[in-house]
Formats: C-alpha cells, structure tokens, sequence
C-alpha cells in the first residue's frame, strides 16, 4: 500500500487573478482597471491592497470608499464610488465564485496509510488519499480520488462515488451508497438503525429489524454531527444537491429533494417527503409521513404536522401554519393586552346600561 507521506501545510495558499479575469469568472461588469491583481478573498472589515471583497450591506455600501480592497464585489454601481467595482446581479453568488477561483486547491492525492484495514472482496480506486486509522468493511468499493479522513468507519457492501470527502471520524453503516462529490463532516453517522419498535402483550419493548439503507446521491454537502438513518424496509434518500447544517436528523425512509438546504438543529420524522429546492430553517421538526412541495421555506422552529403544498412559506410554533396567516394572529397577539382591557370597559358599560332586574321581569 505504500507510505503515508508527511506534508507541510502552506498557510494563506491562494491564486493571483487580474481583475478582469475576475470579472470574467464571476459573470461581473467591471469598473475600474481590468489590469489590477488580486490574489485573496476577505470579509469588508479585513480586505487590504490584493483583496477583493463583499458589500451586500447597506452599512458597508455607505464605506465603499473607505476600503482599502483592489476590488469590490456590488449588487449595483455605486454612484461616487472611487473604488473598482464588480457589479453582479447577484452579488453573494459571485463572491462565493470569487472564493473558489482564489482559494480553491487542486486535488493531488496523498496515497493510502500502512494502516488501512479493508475487508476481503473490497475494491479501491485511484489516485486516492486514505489517512490513518481507516476502517473499511468487506465487498465495500471506493471510487477515484476519494479521500477518507483519520478514524472514518466504512461498513461492509459499501459504495462511494468518485472524489468524495469523508472527514475525521464519520461512520458508514454497511451497505450504504454515497455519491460523487459528496463531503461528509466528521462526527457524522449514515445507516443507523432508525428508531423503530413496538410494544408486544406485556408492554415491552420488541425492535423492528431496520432492514433498508440509505442513499446519498451525487454533490450533497453533511454537516458535522447529523445523523441519516437507514430505512426500515427500502431506502432513506438525499437526492442530488441537498446541503445538511450540522447536527440535522434525517429519520428511516425520509426522501429529501434535490438543492434543499437545511439549517441545524432541524429533525425530520421516519417517512418524512421534503421536494426540491426547499429552504429549511433551524430547529423545524416534521411529523412522521408528511410530505412537503417543492420551493416551500419553512422559518425557524416550525413544527410541521401536516402535508405543506408547493410554494408555501410557514412559520410557528406547534403547528406551523401558512405564514401570513402567522404574521396576522401574531400582531392580534400582541394587541391582546389592550383588547382584553377593552372588553372588560364594553362589559361594564353594557351592565351600567342595563335596565334593573326589577323592570326587567315587568
């Protein structure tokens, strides 16, 4: 298998652009000198001479001329601005691809420690970079150019995509099939038995056999600490794209759509559907066997208990409700403090206005 070559790590590695290249690669208009050099990407308060930079902000808008950043990254042009500006129509997208052409490093593999331990009938592809105290599991593949990180546990009958990233310490249960290009961050659990049991005739406990797996497709993104656990009977799915915050749950047979992106904290219920392109907040948590539309957003702490159609936008607590219907009780809710004061004045003068009880019964 060979040795496992000790490498240096080179701080602040970076690529040098001229601006209009720059330009070019994020799909921005230049104003300024194309001929200028940037070699880094750095938040508006730390951008120096070199540098180019984000101003989303109107707090950060109103500085522009006092950064000292060679170029600018703008939603729009900057009437007065004496600095080169890039203007995007959208500018966070941009920046984001400015990252990535300064930053980003070519894959070059590291080889495979000495101290591997793959299971018989296991395949490995080329060009790999296996850290040490790796664990692989019988009849696994591994495709090309993937890297697995120190204490990385994969499980027997695996299956990993090419240049896929599994970081310190995450654990693949067998059988399990991981995508291309997917990065898994350490500390993570795929194919866990999920949590299924039911009571026999004196109340104990019986566990239901989690005879499933789970499938992560191509280009997903896991956070640290989250856990995807297998299905029951068939698959539990990230389809091509998801994005996982850390510390999510993902429970047996959950079918994740493609490009949804889910914020930490958030738990999703065994058989739980959630459609394409959908934005998840922190804390949400779904009932078990809901299904939710595509391009639904979901705000912070929902609890969602029922089927969400395509489109909608929900808010609340337990349950989560469609969104403007939330903001419209929330200002009553707020007001109730005065109305109820107000009830209480329109009781009183309802009984001040009342004929004696006397009268009443003549």
């Amino acid at each position: 298998m060979g040795n496992f070559p000790v490498r240096l790590l080179t701080e602040g590695i970076s690529s040098m652009l001229k601006l209009g290249e720059l330009a070019r690669i994020i799909n921005a208009e230049l104003i300024g000198d194309p001929s200028l050099e940037v070699r880094r990407a750095q938040p508006f308060d730390l951008a120096s001479e070199g540098d180019v930079t984000l101003a989303l902000e109107k707090r950060y808008v109103s500085r522009i001329n006092e950064s000292q950043a060679t170029g600018i990254i703008v939603g729009a042009p900057i009437s007065g601005g004496t600095k080169n500006q890039l203007v995007a129509r959208n500018p966070k997208l941009a920046f984001a691809r400015a990252i990535e052409a300064l930053h980003k490093t070519e894959y070059r593999p590291t080889g495979i420690s000495n101290d591997l331990i793959a299971g018989e009938g296991t395949v490995l592809g080329k060009e790999l970079s296996i850290h040490p105290r790796v664990t692989i599991g019988r009849d696994a593949v591994i495709g090309d150019r993937v890297t697995l990180h120190s204490g990385a546990v994969i499980g027997d009958g695996c299956r990993m995509g090419d240049d896929t990233v599994i970081h310190a310490n995450v654990s693949i249960y067998s059988d399990c099939e991981i995508g291309r290009r997917v990065i898994i961050n350490s500390g993570t659990v795929i194919g866990a038995d999920g949590f299924g049991f039911v009571a026999d005739e004196e109340g104990r406990q019986l566990k239901l056999l989690q005879l499933g797996r789970v499938r992560v497709e191509d280009d997903c993104e896991i956070g640290a600490n989250c856990t995807i656990d297998r299905g029951g009977f068939g698959e539990t799915i990230l389809r091509r794209g998801v994005k996982l915050d850390n510390l999510v749950h993902v429970g047996h047979n959950c079918d994740i759509g493609e490009d949804t992106v889910v914020a930490a904290m958030s738990g999703f219920s065994g058989g739980t559907r959630v459609g394409r392109r959908c934005v998840i907040a922190g804390q949400v948590g779904t009932a078990h066997h809901v299904s939710i539309g595509d391009e639904v957003t979901i705000t912070g702490g929902a609890a969602i208990i029922k089927d969400v159609p395509a489109g909608k936008v929900m808010s609340g607590m337990i349950p989560a409700r469609d969104h403007n219907a939330w903001r419209r009780s929330q200002v009553l809710y707020s007001k109730l403090p005065e109305l109820a004061e107000r009830l209480r004045t329109l009781e009183k003068t309802v009984e001040s206005l009342a004929p004696p009880s006397g009268d009443r019964e003549a």
